[in-house]
């Protein structure tokens, strides 16, 4: 008789448990998930959003510049930056605009001139003043007093070196000025002394005084042809 052959009895392996949910199992989560979060209101009006954030932003600007817009209280009555503004415009507001307006006519016309200033000039000049205030606190402490700091002082350096340059050829004094400046102050200022001993003095003070008098000259002239507009103040 044949053997009987034995069926091969496969054991049914449970399937393990998946740890990622099944897609039967995220629908109703998602589904209870929806269904618990809170009902949302009808959206804010647009007005009333605007609103909200004009009041906010003033609040928040008034908290953080407080300072800055209000400079002094007196008595729970804050003074305004901007009615500090229009008290300095109406007393000192023509003068400033004219300043400021010569100031670019100035800095326009040393441009159109292509003037180089030498930095080594400049160094030689901040060294000097350095030297002069050396005694009374510094430089620094001296600009501070003025209302200026050190990169307003070399601008006005510069400028004054490079209207120096324009006008080289009328500012140097001749020596026939020079001799007549000695005479003139030789019974005072140059007493007892002889011209070759304060000629450097002497020619530094003519050429201060003609590169005035040629600056204020030149400058008139390129102040004339200047094209400004003004709308008042």
């Amino acid at each position: 008789m044949p053997k009987a052959t034995k069926k091969a009895v496969s054991r049914k392996t449970s399937p393990k448990k998946s740890s990622t949910p099944s897609l039967s199992q995220v629908e109703p989560m998602m589904v209870e998930s929806v269904m618990a979060a809170p009902v949302m209101n009808k959206p804010m009006n647009n007005k009333v959003m605007t609103i909200a954030l004009i009041v906010v932003a003033v609040a928040l600007l008034t908290y953080k510049m407080g300072p800055w817009l209000f400079p002094a209280v007196v008595d729970n009555q804050p003074i305004s930056r901007f009615g500090l503004w229009s008290r300095l415009e109406k007393s000192y507001g023509a003068q400033s605009l004219d300043d400021m307006v010569n100031e670019k006519i100035l800095d326009s016309a040393i441009a159109k001139a292509n003037v180089k200033v030498d930095s080594a000039k400049l160094s030689d000049q901040i060294k000097v003043l350095e030297t002069q205030f050396e005694s009374t606190g510094g430089l620094d402490e001296a600009l501070k007093q003025r209302g200026l700091s050190r990169v307003e002082l070399e601008k006005q350096i510069r400028t004054q070196l490079a209207v120096e340059e324009i006008l080289a050829d009328k500012i140097n004094p001749t020596d026939d000025e020079i001799k007549t400046q000695f005479d003139a102050g030789a019974s005072t200022t140059y007493k007892s002394k002889k011209l070759e001993e304060v000629k450097a003095t002497i020619t530094d003070e003519l050429k201060q005084t003609k590169l005035r008098d040629a600056f204020l000259t030149w400058f008139a002239e390129i102040k004339k042809s200047a094209k400004v507009k003004t709308f008042g103040l």
